[in-house]
């Protein structure tokens, strides 16, 4: 099948980027360089200027870099078939007309000092808005489990199970500099504004060598996809952004029920899920299933009576059974070594972990332990290269530390350190060990956490990692 980007209305782009081919593209107002890369049906950029386009579709998105890379006729065309009826993007919307001012008796001018503030703050903004970030560097991801693993639990909520969903009043999320690190490409979710976020049963970890014996807990895959909450109308994301399926997808679940799970594409395949998910009325979508794994609105009884409703409603010969929509399988934990075996076998089969769910247990719309996950990960070196200054809770101290791989890729270490670190980071130079779980699409760690200075090491070195833990690759 043709490449739907590789010419557009006759229209071919002065470079031409493959599906997951990079570009570098340095900006003209700064010293600034971004990249550009192909994901998909889109192209994404890392500068702030393309993740800053709420309501703009991820692949109608454009930004001065891509239109000089790519040509401005190519992207007028792209944009206009990716969005034919959508709105420009945000930040270049032609001037209202000025309303005239009403005459009233003149008061005490503005001092010379207030008119030069004003004037540079309006210039600092326009930068910012441009070409002032680095925080989105290659590979780093959002899967949406992970992003917010570091936000301390919500306030005291009941046991009881309720509606799972709260008000925003402004971000819902603190954009701190860890959750940046976890950003996927063209993910740039916040917490909208006055809309109502999922209160989803989140996942603590079990330590694969003192965790607590999961005997006659419940085991089941934990599923590479995006956490999603089906609230009886639409989908939403844990941020409460919605998801636009076509509606022959949406059609098949019944209007009655609150559903928890995963929209999922497949073993190894996180980041072309995520495009197809953000993207509206992707024609992708068929290949992607809903994982339901919960049952929200039945949270009060315990957790073998829901997962039983969701057998006889969506299982095999169930009331609305249909190959878009599953049921995540769950056996009972035999012992330890069970659930470690276990592990073994899905990760060699290209799975993520496993999940333990505690037995009779009710649904709780918070971080919870009766739900846990387990993943291996992996250690390595990396040489720091710079740092990246915090936002959020951490301005004014560092927000990540900038690496290099032995490979020579470059990445962001942003979780895993404390105030004390962010104030006095390991300097240029010095060896850092790191761990994560796998390698992205582009070879480097997804989520990586920083673990310490390498007192040992002289030069960093890189972790052997089979092709099974590398985004991107599939299993036979």
């Amino acid at each position: 099948m043709a490449d739907e980007l590789q010419e557009i209305s006759g229209i071919k782009p002065k470079v031409w980027l493959p599906d997951g081919e990079e570009r570098e593209v340095a900006s003209k107002s700064s010293n600034s360089t971004y990249k550009v890369k192909r994901t998909w049906d889109h192209y994404y950029c890392t500068c702030p200027a393309w993740r800053n386009q709420g309501g703009v579709p991820v692949n109608a998105r454009t930004c001065k870099h891509l239109k000089e890379l790519l040509g401005d006729k190519y992207e007028a065309a792209r944009v206009k078939m990716k969005n034919p009826d959508g709105p420009p993007p945000k930040g270049k919307a032609a001037k209202a007309a000025p309303k005239a001012k009403p005459k009233v008796a003149p008061k005490a001018k503005a001092t010379k000092a207030k008119t030069v503030a004003a004037k540079a703050g309006s210039k600092r903004k326009k930068a910012d808005d441009d070409d002032d970030d680095d925080d989105a560097q290659e590979g780093d991801e959002d899967d949406e489990e992970e992003d917010e693993e570091s936000k301390p639990p919500p306030a005291k909520r009941g046991r009881k199970a309720v509606a799972p969903v709260k008000t925003a009043k402004g971000k819902a999320k603190q954009e701190d500099d860890e959750a940046v690190e976890d950003v996927e490409e063209g993910d740039d979710e916040e917490a909208p504004a006055g809309k109502s976020v999922p209160e989803l049963l989140l996942a603590n970890k079990w330590d694969l060598d003192t965790g607590l014996d999961p005997t006659g807990w419940w085991v089941s895959e934990k599923l590479d996809g995006v956490r999603t909450y089906y609230d009886g109308k639409q989908f939403l994301s844990r941020l409460g952004n919605p998801f636009t399926p076509p509606n022959w997808f949406i059609d098949k679940l019944p209007k009655d029920v609150t559903l928890d799970g995963e929209l999922y594409g497949g073993r190894g395949n996180f980041q072309s899920t995520v495009s197809i998910v953000k993207t509206v009325n992707s024609i992708h979508w068929k290949n992607i299933t809903f994982q339901l794994f919960d049952i929200p609105s039945r949270g009060e009884e315990a957790f073998e009576q829901r997962y039983d409703f969701l057998q006889k409603t969506f299982g095999e010969g169930g009331t609305h059974a249909t190959d878009q929509i599953c049921v995540v399988h769950h056996e009972v934990a035999k012992n330890r070594q069970h659930v470690l075996d276990k592990l073994k076998e899905i990760e060699t089969l290209g799975g993520e972990g496993l999940m333990l769910r505690k037995p009779s247990s009710v649904y709780e719309g918070r971080r919870s332990g009766s739900l846990l996950k387990i993943k291996t990960f992996y250690d390595a070196e990396a040489i720091v290269v710079g740092h990246a200054p915090g936002k959020g809770r951490n301005k004014g101290i560092t927000g990540a530390l900038k690496c290099k791989m032995e490979s020579g890729k470059l990445f962001n270490v942003g979780s895993g350190l404390t105030d004390k670190i962010r104030t006095t980071p390991p300097k240029i130079g010095k060896i850092i060990t790191y761990r994560f779980q796998e390698l992205t699409r582009d070879g480097v760690p997804r989520f990586p956490s920083f673990i310490g200075v390498a007192i040992d090491k002289d030069v960093p070195k890189d972790a052997e990692i089979p092709d099974h833990r590398k985004t991107g690759t599939t299993s036979t």
